[in-house]
């Protein structure tokens, strides 16, 4: 049996997984200075696939990416709760940046 002890075999397997996968493995694996401190997660993470599936897995990787979520407890919390299942909803606007009332005198007031 073949070693999945190498970032190239990590990739590989993610791959078949699926492309959101392959990028959230990419992401962890040069996110640490050296590869080796990632393995572990990445087999965690990869394993996820026989309790789930693969395509539940990969769009919890799809949401992990766009939530930056890089913790293999973020990506089981994904799963367990279905969130992989519904839509990212983009962050709500900073209220403060956008808030207009006539007592709300800006930042030309100050100069």
């Amino acid at each position: 049996m073949k070693s999945f002890r190498t970032p190239e075999r990590l990739l590989e397997w993610a791959g078949h997984i699926g492309s959101e996968t392959h990028s959230y493995v990419l992401h962890i694996l040069n996110s640490r200075p050296h590869p080796e401190q990632s393995y572990r997660f990445c087999l965690g993470l990869l394993n996820l696939h026989k309790k789930y599936s693969k395509a539940r897995l990969n769009a919890a990787c799809a949401r992990a990416l766009k939530t930056k979520v890089w913790r293999l407890s973020g990506i089981k919390s994904i799963l367990e709760k279905g969130l992989d299942k519904q839509p990212v909803q983009d962050p709500k606007p900073d209220l403060l940046s956008t808030m207009e009332h006539e007592n709300v005198r800006g930042s030309e007031y100050y100069h």
